[in-house]
């Protein structure tokens, strides 16, 4: 099934909603008349996509029921922040870290055997 589209389908074809099967044929059928999808294609569309939603009881009922409830709420999402700015504290211990790593020995450490064992 397709999913409905956001637009009113009573609108559409200018009808009420309380129109019968009968009404909304012969709404239909006037605006093919009215938009032919030579001349109008885009317009054609939506009053095609309008008539199958009101087609049968059923896609029109879940048609009812989906124009019936509000729209759902956007959820209250935070973006993410960053901190891109440079605090000198940042910078002290990036001085400090960068000396100590120059500083460390460049050979490789021997491990004592009691640590071997285990």
């Amino acid at each position: 099934m397709k999913p409905l589209s956001t637009t009113d389908p009573y609108s559409v074809l200018g009808l009420d909603r309380k129109a019968t099967q009968a009404q909304i044929k012969a709404a239909y059928f006037k605006q093919v008349r009215t938009y032919s999808p030579e001349r109008e294609p885009d317009m054609f569309k939506k009053v095609r996509a309008a008539y199958e939603q009101l087609q049968t009881p059923e896609r029109r009922a879940q048609t009812d029921l989906f124009l019936l409830q509000p729209p759902p709420e956007l959820a209250n999402r935070r973006q993410p922040t960053f901190d891109l700015t440079v605090h000198p504290e940042d910078l002290i211990t990036l001085a400090l870290e960068w000396y100590v790593a120059e500083r460390a020995p460049q050979e490789e450490v021997d491990v004592p055997e009691i640590l071997n064992r285990l």
